[in-house]
């Protein structure tokens, strides 16, 4: 339920810069194009992207020097591609299953060795160990629903926690694939967050299209990204310069908080070219709670939710030219217990509203208790009465509140616009 929605600048991205890049990609060390030193200096000089992975398949590289050095040599090229600040090349590899489907793996110095038996067979748990067992690993589910044979990792089965924590990331490479994974494999138990990526498979590293991995990191290094990525600030866009953020009660998206009877939701929205957006979904595993657009140019608001029904919120926005963003959720966890939403609420009464100088709050019950929250999600006041109570608001600034009623076990929010 949205209880109401106002302009109100908040920026709770504050500490975070959105960094634009692509997370999938390939060389001739598998079946693409070019070295991987190239990779990075076309996707820094030519594309303008601020960062890029080579993630060759694995079946196809080795790791033995002066041998089969395709994993040293990527590394190796990554390292010296990085400049902080400025570009950073990550090095990892694609584990592929021809039943379960594909997975990129980074932070890792190694490869799995005996790729011939993961690669030929079924055993999905084997290479959820062998990640599992190779710590700071990391991965992310690939182009779900690329191949009609593809299991989608059993239908994205949620195996446990400790695998939970070290598969951030789901990747989109068509909207189809969007709408048809990320609700699912978030209903299933996952906390991911998306990105989507360009899988290049020819010397077109960031100009395939302008579809962008988007991160919100505190700086350009491969530590900050990689911890940007763990604590699941990411985005997907279909535009190379628009931006989406969400956070809740200030915590921000990736994240998890106890939920609340009500919580301010803070969405941010931005296109470098100012673009429109005719879309803005906020979506739950109930499907779309509401649409706060159309807007025009950039959209910094925060309004009032009751998220009680539902476990995760993020928003999925489209612009006038038909590109998607999909924010990474909010997760909640705990519940709200004893709460009823009167069908009426003809004995909860406020008045006046607007309100000048004071307001009355009628229940009709002994035990009740009122709470005024400003736009942030604060208590402003608080106090428990009987039957029937005169609020003063000579303390309060002029602006729009929200006003909490419980008697009972009845709950009522109603908004107030106090003009001074």
């Amino acid at each position: 339920m949205i209880l109401f929605i106002t302009p109100f600048c908040v920026v709770s991205q504050g500490i975070y810069q959105a960094y634009f890049g692509n997370l999938h990609s390939h060389t001739s060390n598998s079946d693409g194009a070019g070295e991987p030193e190239d990779a990075f200096n076309y996707a820094r000089y030519t594309a303008g992207l601020d960062f890029l992975a080579v993630t060759d398949h694995l079946e196809q590289i080795g790791n033995i020097p002066y041998i089969d050095p395709e994993w040293s040599d990527c590394r190796n090229a990554a390292d010296a591609a990085t400049v902080n600040g400025t570009f950073v090349g990550i090095a990892g590899w694609e584990w592929g299953s021809p039943v379960h489907g594909h997975v990129n793996v980074f932070n890792t110095t190694d490869i799995i060795d005996d790729v011939v038996n993961l690669w030929y067979t079924t055993d999905l748990p084997a290479f959820y160990n062998w990640v599992l067992t190779h710590p700071p690993a990391f991965a992310q589910f690939n182009h779900p629903g690329e191949e009609t044979y593809f299991t989608n990792w059993n239908n994205f089965a949620f195996v446990s926690n400790a695998l939970d924590n070290i598969i951030p990331l789901i990747e989109f490479q068509s909207i189809q694939q969007a709408n048809d994974f990320y609700e699912p494999a978030l209903a299933n138990g996952w906390h991911l967050s998306p990105v989507w990526n360009q899988d290049n498979h020819s010397a077109d590293w960031g100009t395939k299209n302008d579809c962008r991995a988007g991160i919100w990191s505190t700086a350009l290094t491969r530590p900050a990204l990689f911890e940007a990525i763990m604590a699941g600030r990411t985005f997907a866009s279909m535009d190379k310069n628009a931006k989406i953020w969400i956070d809740l009660s200030g915590t921000p998206m990736g994240s998890e908080l106890p939920v609340q009877l009500t919580m301010p939701l803070h969405v941010y929205l931005s296109d470098v070219n100012n673009e429109s957006w005719i879309s803005i979904q906020l979506i739950t595993q109930n499907g779309v709670l509401a649409d706060i657009g159309p807007h025009s140019g950039t959209l910094d608001t925060t309004f009032i939710i009751s998220p009680v029904n539902f476990n995760w919120i993020f928003v999925r926005a489209l612009q006038a030219d038909s590109n998607y963003l999909w924010s990474a959720p909010v997760f909640l966890t705990g519940t709200i217990t004893h709460i009823q939403f009167p069908s009426s609420e003809a004995a909860f009464q406020l008045f006046p509203n607007p309100v000048r100088d004071h307001f009355y709050v009628t229940t009709g019950e002994d035990n009740s208790r009122i709470e005024i929250y400003n736009m942030s999600g604060r208590v402003l006041y608080s106090k428990l009465f009987q039957n029937k109570l005169q609020i003063n608001t000579g303390q309060l600034s002029p602006g729009i509140y929200m006003v909490k009623i419980t008697a009972s076990d009845k709950v009522v929010i109603k908004k107030v616009l106090i003009t001074g």
